[in-house]
């Protein structure tokens, strides 16, 4: 498979690549990003965020040697992109605002006039430029990023490239120069290992508490290697002053080793450095490409947002990939055996997405929030476990236990890392569910520690339901499904059950009736369209899963159910234009019936009554009404992605997408009232999360966020649209959503919402199986596609065991392995059914006539 050459949207110069943060590391595992200018930043690998932070100047560096002279050394880095009075830092001292670049960025040292990123993940690849230095210098940064290969994607690890041309019509001997910072410890130990890999360890000299322990490694597979371990013990400036003298004079580095402890702190809290050096000769003409990674290890990780969480004592939970790896010698003995190996299906992975026919728009909306997975907004426990946030503060995660009416909106881990999104269902049923059967909404760790404090919420409950019929008939799992059942139909009888202080719907109507919880953090009263919508949707894979289970008579009271709802949303929640929250919002009496109901609900220190209702205006607050809600057919959204029939009237679901479309989406914000947070503004387009058009009565106090703009939201509605046939309307969204993050205004590489890296925006992948209309069955091993506008192409797909690509080419379809398995009894394109009855392997494919 050859690699597409990069669009030009993908090669970011100049003010383009000045936010740019290309995430490295493993899922789960923590990690790292490399910024637009080649600087190594965010390093959140103690299990929790570090943004804005650096390890002290770790970096790479090369020079250039001939005839016993030194003709040039530089850092890796291009230009500062930072404030020149001083940018966002984690220290508290020396740097920040006031104090001018941040010295750890190294624009103090000599370093290249400008670069050219090309980012297309999971790779970044820069080139560097610079008259002054002689020859070309690449750099191509990447960690294993390999769908249903979670293992091996866990790697705690960042991997990098680094190529030189001599340009010249002399040989030149270069030495290429890693130095990485012993993160957190001042008094280190660190060890060269000699060998087919040499490699620099190191940990802390101290005795620590478990959740600070762990260790650091830097290594290479060249063969001729100088080892500083470490850098020069000073105060000030001296460890870079000193480093930099000597790795930038004529010959080899000098080795320093310290065998006795630091007695004394560094007075800017910079962590000990060191460093090795690959010395390769160059001929004229000639390209050689040398090989370092660095590794990770902080196995154990401390539940710093709840210290007092267990028996009086910090919490702590234990990481999956020590139970893969002993230490981070471990982690970059097996990177550096494996290199081609782990390169192969990650570099492959790239090409086939960026390969497709998709719009440029979808790729980089998918491309540039997938990168999520390999952040600090995601933890994998001991047993492999998947555990999240919602997103990451600067030194905190945003919200935390893989909430579930944020995850809701995310479909890139089902379809890539489908064993972890099952982890996820089978962590909900075992730790989340009360004994009533409601599933509460954010899991705690350790897990099994306790119920989060707050009642379950109506999305994330339903969602959940969802999910895990899509999850069975991803995987084909039968028996996974009948496990879970149980816990499922539980679940299920929460809604209409006497124990649900919210009292959703006792009589069974199939509709919404009581208090509910959802993800604007407040709650809803009455019948709405949002939440019934999933309501629905959770019926009809109830019923669907419950014949599976052989639970044949609940199934046909799910169905008898679900029906019911249908007809109360397709006639009373519909106006005419679009589906609506029917409440009476001056009906006082709704509100009070909940007012000494059980648990705690809201995010508000208000009673509760002085929370939803408002004497002044003599109504409910933070309501819909006949608002037009973006979310406001959720439900069937996820139906349409994950194979439900349909229960929303066709008409009616183009007609409210149509709506929102209309009066939610903004080509331009400029004027825009947003009294709330501010994640798109001015001359930006964006979908608003709720508006209310001519001739409705907007609530005096709306539901909260109304006037925000949240991609997650966006790329679920677009995706939508382009499913029912709103193909420009979809575009027009992610569009407008991309531009914003164009590396000039926000980094690609970060969807913010409640913080950097947010789960939500996941929700993306959604464009890709839209776009090609993917359909899948593996219990019965059936995929299909139908893709937008027919024709000829090349469309991506990743379902159960493996993933590659479907191609169009006149009036044959090819369906071909790239990675994994699939076994595939029946493959459809474009209404044309064909008999296949075989199990794919990577590289081969299937074909079928179509209309044949």
């Amino acid at each position: 498979m050859t690699s597409p050459a990069p669009d030009p949207r993908f090669v970011y110069e100049g003010d383009r690549a000045r936010h740019i943060a290309f995430p490295l590391g493993g899922i789960g595992a923590g990690g790292l990003a490399i910024s637009g200018s080649g600087r190594l930043v965010d390093w959140s690998i103690r299990n929790r965020p570090g943004l804005q932070s650096f390890n002290g100047y770790s970096h790479f560096a090369i020079k250039a040697e001939q005839d016993g002279k030194v003709l040039d050394a530089r850092v890796l880095n291009g230009p500062y992109e930072g404030v020149p009075t001083g940018s966002p830092t984690t220290r508290r001292f020396f740097d920040g605002f006031g104090w001018g670049a941040n010295r750890n960025t190294l624009t103090g040292v000599p370093h290249f006039k400008a670069v050219t990123f090309t980012g297309r993940f999971p790779v970044a690849e820069l080139d560097f430029h610079d008259e002054r230095f002689p020859g070309q210098v690449r750099l191509v940064a990447w960690s294993p990023f390999i769908p249903t290969n979670d293992r091996d994607s866990s790697l705690p690890a960042a991997m990098f490239e680094i190529e030189v041309t001599n340009t010249g019509s002399a040989a030149i001997d270069y030495t290429i120069g890693g130095t990485l910072g012993n993160h957190g410890c001042q008094n280190g130990v660190h060890t060269f290992h000699d060998g087919a890999v040499k490699a620099l360890h190191l940990t802390a000299r101290e005795e620590l508490p478990d959740w600070q322990r762990g260790d650091l490694t830097i290594a290479t597979d060249a063969d001729d290697v100088d080892h500083m371990d470490y850098h020069f013990r000073g105060q000030w400036f001296d460890d870079l002053n000193l480093f930099w003298r000597e790795f930038a004079q004529a010959g080899r580095l000098p080795q320093r080793r310290y065998e006795t402890p630091r007695l004394n702190k560094n007075m800017f809290d910079q962590p000990e450095h060191g460093t090795l050096a690959v010395r390769i000769r160059v001929a004229p003409g000639e390209t050689r490409r040398v090989r370092f990674a660095m590794a990770w290890h902080f196995p154990v990780g401390q539940v710093y947002w709840r210290p007092n969480a267990v028996n009086g004592e910090t919490g702590t939970w234990r990481n999956y990939y020590a139970s893969q790896w002993t230490d981070s010698s471990a982690v970059l003995a097996e990177a550096l055996a494996r290199w081609d190996e782990l390169r192969a299906p990650t570099f492959a992975f790239r090409d086939t997405l960026f390969g497709t026919t998709l719009p440029l728009d979808i790729v980089d909306a998918v491309q540039g929030t997938m990168s999520i997975l390999r952040t600090a907004t995601v933890i994998r426990l001991e047993n492999g476990e998947f555990w999240a946030w919602e997103g990451q503060f600067t030194g905190d995660g945003s919200c935390e236990g893989s909430c579930t009416h944020v995850w809701n909106y995310q479909q890139t881990l089902p379809y890539l890392f489908p064993a972890l999104e099952r982890s996820l269902r089978d962590t909900d049923y075992a730790y989340n569910q009360l004994p009533n059967g409601g599933l509460t909404f954010r899991q705690i760790v350790p897990l099994g520690s306790g119920f989060f404090p707050l009642n379950p919420c109506a999305d994330g409950q339903f969602g959940s339901i969802i999910k895990t019929y899509r999850d069975w008939k991803i995987s084909g799992d039968t028996d996974w499904l009948k496990g879970l059942w149980p816990k499922v139909r539980t679940a299920l009888e929460y809604a209409w059950s006497a124990d649900n202080p919210d009292q959703w719907d006792p009589d069974r109507t199939g509709i919404l009736w009581g208090r509910q919880h959802h993800t604007l953090d407040m709650e809803l009263f009455g019948p709405n369209s949002w939440l019934s919508t999933m309501y629905v949707a959770a019926l009809k894979a109830g019923a669907e899963m419950a014949r599976a289970a052989g639970d044949a008579v609940f199934a046909v009271e799910l169905d008898t159910m679900g029906d019911a709802g249908a007809a109360a949303l397709n006639g009373e929640l519909f106006n005419g234009a679009y589906f609506i929250q029917s409440t009476d919002l001056g009906d006082k009496a709704l509100v009070e019936r909940f007012h000494n109901a059980e648990g705690k609900v809201g995010v508000l220190a208000d009673s509760f009554m002085e929370t939803y209702w408002s004497d002044e205006y003599g109504e409910m607050k933070y309501q819909f009404g006949d608002g037009c809600a973006s979310d406001q057919i959720l439900g069937q959204w996820h139906a349409d992605l994950c194979g439900l029939p349909a229960f929303l009237d066709g008409d009616k679901v183009t007609a409210a997408l149509g709506a929102i479309h209309r009066h939610n989406y903004r080509p331009t914000l400029e004027d825009h009232f947003n009294p709330c947070r501010v994640y798109a503004y001015e001359d930006e387009g964006g979908v608003l999360i709720a508006t209310w058009p001519e001739g409705t009565s907007k609530p005096a106090v709306p539901a909260p966020y109304s006037e925000e703009v949240w991609t997650g939201i966006e790329y679920a509605v677009a995706s939508h649209m382009i499913l029912r046939g709103l193909v420009d309307e979809g575009l027009a969204i992610v569009g407008s959503a991309r531009a914003r993050h164009d590396g000039r205004r926000r980094n690609p590489w970060n969807d913010i919402e409640c913080g950097s890296y947010y789960a939500r925006s996941m929700s993306s992948f959604a464009l890709v199986n839209a776009w090609s209309r993917l359909s899948y069955d593996m219990t019965r091993g059936a995929i299909g596609f139908d893709p937008v506008g027919g024709g000829d192409g090349t469309w991506l797909w990743s379902v159960g065991d493996g993933w590659g690509v479907v191609t169009r080419k006149g009036n044959e379809a090819t369906l071909e392995v790239r990675y994994g398995t699939l076994a595939l009894d029946t493959l459809s394109f474009a209404g044309t059914r064909a008999k296949v009855g075989c199990t794919l392997a990577a590289g081969d494919s299937a074909s079928i006539r179509i209309g044949g």
